[in-house]
């Protein structure tokens, strides 16, 4: 499945860059985010909580960010895996800086499921997937245009707990 889009971030680029990368900011924005710790440079491991239609369950993976080119560019990846099934994504994600100080966010992402989640469906999934993505965008600006970034970092600390399940 891909999808694409735009968003207009309420921030210069390096702003948008540095949210885009914070683990803090990502477990807050993330939509049903439980947990979410560093495992190494620019790499995570997370616990969420998702419905796809009528298939809820849990879900836990990795995510990482590379091809880096600060800050105009950089790829995250993530995989994920539960009772219903897994999910995997690559997203190219693009800033650039607009003259009145706003930045412009393009998104491609390439995504892939299996197990239960599956039978939901080509056209659903997409809705589903087009809504996430766009909240968790949505996320990241409410963040930056309300100042409370980065001092959302320390109302993430419960997203971050311990990563055994607990």
């Amino acid at each position: 499945m891909k999808i694409s889009g735009a968003a207009t971030m309420h921030a210069p680029a390096s702003q948008v860059w540095a949210a885009l990368r914070d683990p803090d900011v990502l477990a807050v924005a993330i939509p049903g985010c439980e947990r979410l710790e560093p495992t190494g440079p620019d790499t995570y491991q997370f616990a969420l909580s998702a419905g796809v239609a009528w298939i809820l369950g849990r879900y836990s993976g990795d995510i990482e960010l590379t091809d880096q080119h600060e800050p105009s560019s950089f790829v995250l990846t993530a995989r994920g895996a539960g009772v219903p099934g897994t999910a995997s994504t690559r997203v190219h994600i693009c800033l650039a800086s607009r003259s009145d100080g706003l930045t412009e966010l393009t998104y491609d992402a390439d995504g892939e499921v299996g197990g239960l989640i599956a039978t939901v469906g080509p056209g659903l999934l997409g809705v589903i997937a087009r809504r996430l993505v766009g909240d968790f965008f949505t996320a990241v600006d409410d963040a930056l245009a309300a100042g409370t970034w980065p001092a959302a970092r320390t109302g993430c600390t419960a997203h971050r707990a311990n990563f055994d399940g607990s």
